[in-house]
């Protein structure tokens, strides 16, 4: 299943920009690790324009995979917005 994230970081404090960075970098890498009994992302690409990003879910649940990420960044004034392709 490809997404289409859209990170709207429009409320958040500049200096947590990389921070924002590295944790949804980290989102997709743990997600995409591969190991036994471990969900797995197909891929990632940055689209154009600043923060967003089409991701191939594989075999991941996107309700955890989402709910997860929401709670990474929700703290530092980022909302998630999803657009589901098929």
């Amino acid at each position: 299943m490809d997404v289409e994230i859209f990170l709207d970081c429009s409320e958040a404090a500049p200096e947590n920009m990389p921070r924002i960075e590295r944790g949804f970098q980290r989102w997709y890498d743990e997600g995409a690790e591969v190991r036994p009994n471990k969900i797995s992302f197909n891929s990632l690409t940055p689209l154009e324009g600043r923060q967003r990003y089409l991701v191939n879910l594989g075999y991941a649940d996107p309700i955890a995979a989402f709910r997860n990420l929401h709670a990474r960044l929700r703290n530092l004034g980022v909302k998630v917005f999803l657009h589901f392709i098929y």
